[in-house]
């Protein structure tokens, strides 16, 4: 069976950063705006991990997890290891 290759660690730091700027509509009403052009972004940490549960095991599915932090917060953004795919966000937190 054919497993899609897993986001590289570049691409998955991109799109962690778009999720944060165009957060998805059920986060939209608790996160506050980001501008693209906030600098610096700092990376705290990037991390591939397995997904939990039965079929997620089973098909040895990834996760990206991404803690940036910008303005003084920080946010943890998990996507889709293999789609880049929102998944959810913790944070970000003062």
């Amino acid at each position: 069976m054919h497993q899609t290759p897993v986001l590289e660690t570049n691409q998955a730091i991109e799109e962690a950063k778009k999720h944060l700027v165009t957060p998805p509509e059920e986060c939209q009403a608790s996160f506050p705006k980001v501008t693209e052009q906030v600098f610096p972004w700092e990376l705290k940490r990037v991390e591939l991990v397995e997904r939990k549960g039965f079929w997620s095991e089973l098909m040895n599915e990834r996760k990206w997890e991404i803690t940036m932090e910008y303005e003084g917060r920080q946010a943890t953004v998990v996507i889709n290891a293999y789609t880049g795919e929102f998944i959810e966000i913790y944070g970000p937190l003062n």
